[in-house]
């Protein structure tokens, strides 16, 4: 098929849609007009309630300073755990400073003893 400029034109003519689709397109028109002059009702999660300003902006500084009291009391209690871990750690390391030296100083008792009979073995002997 072989198309002339003089197809194309005539197929892209205005042409007239008719009195139906007039109809229709205006009908549709004063439907969302009408749809538009009386809106729906939105129902919200959270209702708006109409506090004054003032209580408002009280009652968000209220909410800060408990935020700030909880954060603070977080940190408090935060370095107390700390500080008692830091204790338990040392309290662990004392004991097993007193056991190493108490097993040093028993094995520095024992040789003591050993040669103070040796000596006194020596002693004996050479009377």
């Amino acid at each position: 098929m072989h198309f002339s400029e003089d197809d194309l034109r005539s197929a892209l003519r205005r042409k007239d849609p008719g009195e139906a689709f007039t109809q229709k397109v205006m009908a549709r028109l004063h439907r969302k007009e009408a749809a538009v002059s009386t809106p729906e009702k939105v129902t919200r999660f959270f209702p708006q309630i109409a506090w004054p300003l003032k209580l408002r902006a009280v009652l968000a500084g209220v909410a800060v300073a408990v935020l700030a009291l909880g954060a603070w009391l977080g940190v408090l209690h935060y370095r107390q755990v700390q500080e008692e871990r830091a204790g338990a750690m040392a309290k662990q390391q004392a004991i097993l400073a007193l056991q190493i030296t108490t097993n040093k100083l028993s094995h520095v008792f024992e040789r003591v003893n050993s040669s103070q009979t040796r000596t006194l073995n020596v002693r004996r002997e050479r009377l």
